[in-house]
């Protein structure tokens, strides 16, 4: 006579690994038409989403945007973030140093607006 015993594996499901994502926060936005340069602001991680729209062109492909990111510490103009002609949108990426920053736009003949929110790095780790 043979007796089987049947017991629940003990054994578990691998362990998902951590998720790295990021999480951004609201730093600023602005909008208008024309020129404008903007106040500081901080950033302690440097890296920084851009979020940008033209519109309300006066006429057809004469609409300019150019977005410059500068340090407010050493006040000039650290580069180009967004160099546009007509209509569009995008979104812009950057990776700094953490500084204080401000934005510089040069546009004519059309409307604009752009938000900056920063990056901060997590890890989400799996429910087990």
């Amino acid at each position: 006579c043979t007796l089987l015993l049947l017991l629940p594996s003990c054994s578990q499901p691998p362990l998902k690994p951590a998720q790295k994502t990021m999480i951004w926060e609201h730093a600023g936005s602005w909008s208008g038409r024309g020129d404008l340069e903007t106040n500081s602001f901080p950033s302690s991680t440097g890296y920084l989403r851009f979020t940008w729209e033209t519109s309300n062109e006066t006429a057809p492909g004469e609409g300019r945007f150019k977005l410059f990111l500068g340090s407010t510490i050493r006040g000039r103009v650290i580069q180009v973030v967004v160099d546009s002609k007509g209509e569009g949108r995008d979104v812009a990426y950057v990776s700094e140093e953490a500084r204080t920053f401000y934005l510089k736009v040069e546009s004519a003949n059309e409307d604009w607006k752009v938000t900056v929110d920063e990056g901060f790095a997590a890890t989400i780790e799996p429910k087990h």
